[in-house]
């Protein structure tokens, strides 16, 4: 009798990488993966690195590594798309049995994506890393609780469990899911959140960076919670149609005023306050203008349907 030497494929995990200047961090990702992730046997890693149109030798340094190691592979986006639309652009080119999410910069501990996978194997279909500690800044640190607190208030499915951040790994049922999003304001983690499955989380202390200087601005986590905001929660209308109602109200007062002022021949008093109460209401009026403008643009800009995005490079 043949003795049976077919040895079980280990399952493929791509890790994807979004890059924007970080020619300083790249080798030390490169060590750190090596080492920790490509030395486990039980699965078939592979990393793909997203250059998002970075304006330093990032995109050299990539061409090296892939050259000095075939489990790295590199895509060269034709401008700066922004983190999210990159990280979709790297689940269109990868195919594997699940892909995680791991920034170059690593403040997100590579070693935790073998707890990912522990979940994975367990049955969940996404598995968040959600931090417990965090080396930031402290306002940094104070917004994103704030920004957290709101979404999964407002904005995300009931009963998810996800956490701010793009530090996950999904399913290849999740990703085939994700590749029939095609709206261009996306933020990664809600398109996640809002595809449902089995989900679990996995608890890690968020490091510095090794290297280089984040590009995860203010003005960017204010602008993540606005798309979050516009793009999955009803609350902007809502609160739109609530304040039109209260002020609408409080109009009816003052206008049986005015009238019977005008009836009785009483002079008109209170100018001041009247003029407050004028700048109060167009100023709502503007805003509510600008909030129906915002979603006027992002219409426009879905029904042109331009390409989310284009690759100028490859390695090889």
């Amino acid at each position: 009798m043949l003795a049976n030497n077919h040895k079980k494929t280990p399952p493929r995990i791509i890790i994807l990488t979004p890059v924007y200047n970080e020619e300083e961090a790249l080798p030390l990702f490169k060590n750190a993966v090596t080492e920790v992730l490509f030395s486990n046997k039980n699965y078939d890693f592979r990393v793909l690195f997203i250059d998002d149109g970075s304006i330093d030798r990032s995109w050299e340094v990539i061409r090296n590594i892939c050259k000095q190691d075939e489990r790295f592979k590199g895509i060269r986006l034709s401008r700066n798309y922004g983190a999210h639309v990159a990280l979709s652009a790297g689940f269109m080119n990868s195919q594997g049995d699940a892909i995680a999410i791991l920034a170059c910069d690593l403040q997100d501990p590579p070693e935790v994506i073998l707890r990912f996978l522990e979940k994975w194997q367990a049955g969940a279909q996404i598995v968040w890393g959600r931090r417990l500690t965090r080396e930031d800044d402290r306002w940094r640190t104070l917004a994103s609780h704030v920004f957290y607190k709101l979404i999964r208030r407002f904005a995300m499915p009931r009963r998810s469990q996800f956490t701010t951040g793009s530090f996950l790994l999904v399913d290849h049922l999740v990703v085939n899911c994700l590749k029939q999003f095609h709206e261009h304001n996306r933020i990664t983690f809600a398109l996640v959140a809002w595809t449902g499955f089995e989900q679990a989380t996995v608890d890690y202390d968020r490091k510095q960076r090794v290297a280089g200087k984040t590009g995860w601005s203010f003005s960017k986590m204010i602008k993540a919670m606005y798309d979050t905001f516009i793009g999955f929660s009803l609350l902007p209308i809502r609160l739109m149609t609530i304040v039109g109602a209260v002020v609408s109200a409080l109009t009816l007062p003052i206008a049986i005023y005015l009238v019977y002022s005008w009836l009785v021949g009483e002079p008109l008093m209170g100018w001041t306050s009247l003029m407050l109460a004028v700048v109060l209401l167009f100023g709502i009026q503007f805003l509510f203008m600008s909030i129906s403008g915002e979603y006027l643009y992002r219409i426009y800009s879905e029904s042109v349907r331009r390409p989310l995005y284009f690759i100028s490079d490859k390695t090889e």
